[in-house]
């Protein structure tokens, strides 16, 4: 059993988690070997997510102080957090998709932004495009929309050209 001390410092350390985190997903994992927590750890590395399993107890008094404070109502029973540091999507769609790998485990609920999402938000929420690709869609938009410029007034200016060739040749004409 953890003493007092090891328990703040735990608490400390989730509070820490909680303040660098963008979304939380509740996740029961019962039924997962430790190897397939390892791997699922690793592929959760590498979408700047992490997995923390801690006493519910600690997890409300960690979250309790910011906007991961209903979390307490999704830590019931064995629960382990997911807590997703950059692109929420992207941590969910991880999780969701290593759960329907294993056919183990079931995703609870999640927390963004102080609000509480239900399994089919977070589906919702792993459906959408990953941050790179809108991103990429974006800057595709504002390119094409400055090509589309660059030529209307490349157009215009040849008609300027055109026009001046045509009444240079008119008064050279009539001279």
């Amino acid at each position: 059993m953890a003493t007092k001390a090891k328990k703040e410092e735990l608490v400390a350390e989730l509070e820490a988690l909680f303040t660098k985190s963008n979304v939380a997903i509740a996740v029961d994992m019962s039924g997962m070997t430790v190897a397939d927590i390892t791997k699922f750890r690793r592929k959760l590395d590498g979408d700047k997510a992490q997995c923390k399993i801690a006493k519910n107890t600690l997890l409300a008094i960690a979250s309790s102080k910011g906007a991961f404070a209903p979390i307490k109502e999704l830590a019931k029973g064995p629960t382990a957090l997911i807590l997703g540091y950059d692109d929420p999507a992207a941590a969910t769609k991880t999780t969701l998709e290593h759960l329907k790998a294993l056919k183990k485990g079931v995703v609870k609920g999640g927390v963004m932004e102080g609000k509480v999402l239900s399994p089919a938000d977070l589906k919702a929420l792993a459906d959408l495009p990953s941050k790179e690709v809108l991103l990429g869609g974006i800057a595709g938009a504002l390119d094409s929309g400055a090509s589309g410029i660059a030529g209307a007034l490349a157009a215009v200016i040849r008609d300027i050209a055109v026009l001046v060739e045509k009444v240079a040749e008119k008064n050279n004409s009539a001279a």
